[in-house]
């Protein structure tokens, strides 16, 4: 038994690696460990240097884009429907680094897909969307993806862990773009696409999403729209 002095000691020693434990857990911040100076944090922009990326050869394979083919950029984007980060993304970075690069022919951003094996519903969300594309009688293919693509990011919270989730999607899709995608679901045309896109994104190196390869730079996280600026113009 342990005396009563001992029983003190003990509990202050656990007490000290709780409150180490919580500051660590305050200051970790996009995954990556941030510095305080003052009341401000640091500059996301000061903790990632282009030429320090690693660069690795992606395919585009035939997966969906958007910009124009002569953009001197490419983004090759590896991303999850579910994922709550991916969403921050398309929410927070996307919407400036369109206006600002992919409309005015600088970047091109070609998506594909890397379902974590812990969000039951991605390769679920992942088809729908290659359906949507498969089924268009648009002859822009892009287009409709992409269409199906906000459509699930801007509904994430309506599907996402959800047991009727298929019948959500098929709804999504014939209600907003009157594309019925049943039976490709029900018979996982597009699951063979979705998992060659996975298998190819773990060759890559890819663990987490959203995952980038901006002209071969990799770049990990939902950062702010200020280090994708930062890199795409260092590689343009």
């Amino acid at each position: 038994m342990f005396s009563k002095s001992n029983n003190t000691q003990t509990l202050w020693v656990g007490l000290s690696f709780l409150a180490v434990g919580l500051i660590l857990g305050m200051l970790l911040s996009n995954g990556a460990l941030t510095q305080n100076t003052g009341d401000t944090q640091q500059d996301p922009t000061d903790q990632v240097d282009p030429d320090k990326l690693e660069t690795v050869s992606v395919s585009e394979d035939n997966d969906a884009s958007i910009g124009e083919a002569t953009a001197p950029v490419t983004i090759v984007e590896f991303s999850d429907f579910q994922c709550p980060y991916c969403d921050s993304f398309y929410t927070n970075s996307l919407p400036s680094i369109l206006s600002n690069y992919v409309d005015k022919g600088i970047v091109r951003i070609v998506f594909r897909d890397f379902p974590l094996p812990s969000h039951p519903q991605a390769s679920l969300a992942a088809q729908s969307a290659e359906c949507v594309r498969a089924k268009t009688t648009d002859e822009d293919t892009n287009a409709a993806y992409f269409a199906m693509h906000d459509l699930l990011f801007e509904n994430q919270m309506n599907w996402s862990g959800k047991s009727d989730a298929k019948e959500i999607l098929v709804a999504l899709a014939k209600d907003n773009l009157n594309t019925d995608i049943q039976t490709c679901l029900d018979t996982e045309e597009m699951k063979a696409e979705v998992e060659a896109d996975y298998v190819a994104g773990k060759s890559y190196g890819i663990s987490g999403t959203p995952s980038f390869f901006i002209n071969g730079k990799k770049l990990v996280g939902a950062w702010p729209y200020a280090v994708f600026e930062k890199v795409i113009e260092a590689v343009r």
